[in-house]
Parts: structure tokens; sequence; C-alpha cells
């Protein structure tokens, strides 16, 4: 499903180099769930961000389901990561402004689908994560548990094959982030979507399929 080879990513400004990634290859099969660990700064979020098509490699190439995907085309880039990648983010990037129910219909706007087929999703997408009762809340009138699970919605509701989670339970705590790894698990064994999960948990990362390790922008394991 996804496939890296002598992947490798620098940053560069005009007075330093970081090397973030150096040679790292990995392939990840269709439906596994995979942690990503290391500590901080050793390249786990740089590799999720490359995976997910939001930063471009230094060298090496990145397969995602069959397709090559580093050196494409923005406008390509674009339907592909929304057609293929869903998002769950620390921080969980909800729209304030928005209530619960457009904040996860939005991937379907951009996608260019009806209002009513968005609604209807968003709905069946919400009751599996157990929100409906709170579609017309907005993200501030929300646990942090609730909102992650606004943000799963949103990852899901375009039936993507593939979910990147950049620390899913960083910022909640143990119950609700239980919570949370139950729905990943959920989404996994019952849906068989592919998740590649960076965490520092070394107790969630146990409940994968496999752990990959990370140290100073080098894979370990």
């Amino acid at each position: 499903m996804i496939t890296v080879r002598d992947l490798s990513k620098v940053y560069r400004t005009e007075e330093i180099e970081t090397q973030a990634l150096e040679n790292v290859n990995l392939h990840i099969d269709e439906g596994e769930f995979v942690s990503i660990m290391g500590p901080s700064g050793c390249g786990k979020s740089t590799l999720l961000n490359l995976i997910g098509l939001l930063d471009a490699p230094t060298t090496g190439s990145i397969e995602i389901d069959g397709r090559r995907v580093d050196g494409m085309k923005d406008s390509h880039l674009a339907e592909f990561r929304n057609r293929t990648l869903g998002f769950v983010f620390q921080s969980f990037h909800l729209i304030p402004s928005l209530n619960v129910l457009d904040n996860v219909e939005l991937p379907l706007f951009y996608r260019h689908v009806p209002s009513k087929e968005r609604r209807r999703l968003a709905e069946e997408v919400l009751a599996r994560v157990g929100l409906s009762h709170r579609m017309k809340h907005h993200p501030g009138q929300l646990s942090g548990g609730q909102c992650q699970r606004v943000a799963i919605a949103r990852a899901i509701i375009g039936n993507p094959k593939i979910i990147l989670a950049d620390e899913p339970t960083g910022n909640l705590d143990s119950n609700m982030g239980a919570e949370v790894m139950n729905i990943l698990h959920s989404l996994n064994q019952e849906d068989h979507r592919t998740i590649v999960m960076v965490t520092h948990n070394e107790e969630q990362a146990r409940q994968t399929s496999r752990i990959i390790r990370f140290f100073d922008g080098h894979q370990i394991n």
C-alpha cells in the first residue's frame, strides 16, 4: 500500500542545513496498523508529512496504492490526497466557526458532492464515532476527546484507504485517548483501512501490528 525508497529530506536556510530524514526504506502492507516511534525531532512527523503529500522529499521515491506520487503535479496531488488519504492531527485542526456537521462535510465539499449526500454521509460517520447528539455544536463547545472524534469522522467521510494519524491522543487524557484508539482499531479491523500513526505512547504502539522506530532521521528497525 505504501512503499518508500531511499527517502531523504533536507531543510535548508541561508545559515543552516538540517537533515530531517536520511535514506529511509520501508513498506507498509494494505490493512496494516503501523506505529512510528522515536524521540522528538527524529523525523517521525516529517515522514508522515511526506507520505501524506504535505511536503516533498529531497531525494527518493514514494509509492501509494500502486502509484508513484513524488513529483506529481499539484492539481493531481490535491485530488489524490483528498480521495486516498485521511488525516488526524494532535491539535484537531477543526474550523472554530463551523459546527461539527459542517467540519465533517468539508472534504466532500471539495469533491463537489451534493449537499444532501454530504449531510447523509456526515451523519453516518458522526454516528459511528458516537457524536450524533453534537452535530450542531461548535468545536469550542466540545471536550478534547470529542474534538478528536470529530476529526476522525472528517478523516473517514471520504472513505480513504489510508489514515495518517500524528499523535492522535497526544492532547488527551488516558480515558479519552483509549476511546480514540478504540475507534482507530475499529477502522483498521472492521474496515481494513491502513493506518500509520506517529506516537510517543509505547503502550498504544504495542497494540498495533508493527512498530517502526526512528532516531536522528534514520530508521533503526
